[in-house]
């Protein structure tokens, strides 16, 4: 770094380069490049790299950064250039949103979908018709909430007043990012409708039949042949993923960022098809991960 390259200049430079290159928050940092706008020759880049102490660890970076690589960039980044507050720089830049964020994105999703149901006027007679015509009450609720709400809605609205209070570029395409992640969070227990809306399941079924529900019995039958069905799925995905029985989520995750850096298509111009077929069975996975309530196998 030269004397005339001020930390927070080369910052501005750095994140500029990443968006010039950034599509939906997807993008690749050549280690070269960095380097340049680093100020730094190729064997101090290097030495740097190597004597930098993450608490991320085996990552294989010597060839560029990309949107996996996120935390360990700013890590680094941190490092080389005594420069705080990188994450919401990369968030504001609309190029990588960290966990923090994303879990700020969740929860403001979380409270736009309480609060909509809590100033909504209960349609007594459509949801009644809905419950005497389903043996599960929460079966009822679900179809009167699709009828009566677009959850799509919900999802635009969280994203843009994230957006907006954030203040985050809407250049590069990190609304149709955000958006997705939240859609795909939305089948899962993370961000999982039923839950999300118990209270207003429980207040309806009151203003219902004036009295509290009780806590359901567990399925367990229903819940053992879910389970026996998924099985040869989760075998073959443990496999895909080359994992080993006793697997943690850290180890799966480890594993995803491994085939994804092996095929990504900024590093193997074949690994387009490859790459969707990591980031789908990913998302099968964990969708079964969390139906079956487990933390390891």
């Amino acid at each position: 770094m030269t004397s005339t390259s001020k930390p927070e200049q080369i910052l501005d430079d750095i994140i500029f380069e990443i968006q010039n290159n950034s599509i939906e928050c997807k993008w690749f940092l050549d280690s070269m490049k960095l380097a340049e706008l680093l100020n730094l020759s190729k064997e101090d880049f290097f030495r740097k790299l190597y004597n930098f102490k993450t608490s991320k660890p085996d990552r294989e970076t010597r060839h560029g950064f990309s949107e996996i690589d996120g935390d360990y960039l700013i890590e680094f980044l941190q490092y080389c250039l005594n420069v705080g507050g990188i994450q919401d720089r990369f968030a504001n830049a609309g190029i990588y949103f960290d966990e923090r964020s994303l879990y700020e994105l969740r929860e403001l999703f979380k409270a736009i979908v309480r609060e909509s149901l809590s100033r909504h006027d209960l349609d007594k007679d459509t949801l009644l018709l809905l419950s005497t015509a389903s043996l599960d009450y929460d079966d009822a609720v679900d179809s009167y909430i699709s009828e009566k709400f677009e959850i799509d809605f919900f999802v635009k609205r969280s994203v843009f007043e994230f957006m907006n209070f954030r203040r985050i570029n809407t250049d590069m395409g990190a609304e149709l990012f955000l958006k997705g992640y939240l859609e795909g969070l939305i089948p899962t227990k993370i961000l999982n409708i039923k839950d999300i809306t118990q209270e207003f399941r429980d207040r309806s079924f009151y203003e219902l039949f004036g009295t509290y529900r009780e806590e359901p019995r567990e399925k367990s039958s229903k819940t053992r042949k879910r389970k026996k069905r998924m099985e040869p799925d989760l075998i073959d995905l443990i496999e895909f993923f080359g994992l080993k029985e006793g697997f943690t989520r850290e180890d799966l995750k480890k594993q995803f960022k491994v085939l994804l850096k092996k095929f990504h298509p900024d590093v193997n111009k074949e690994g387009l098809e490859k790459t969707q077929e990591i980031i789908e069975k990913y998302n099968k996975i964990i969708v079964i991960l969390n139906q079956i309530n487990t933390r390891s196998y």
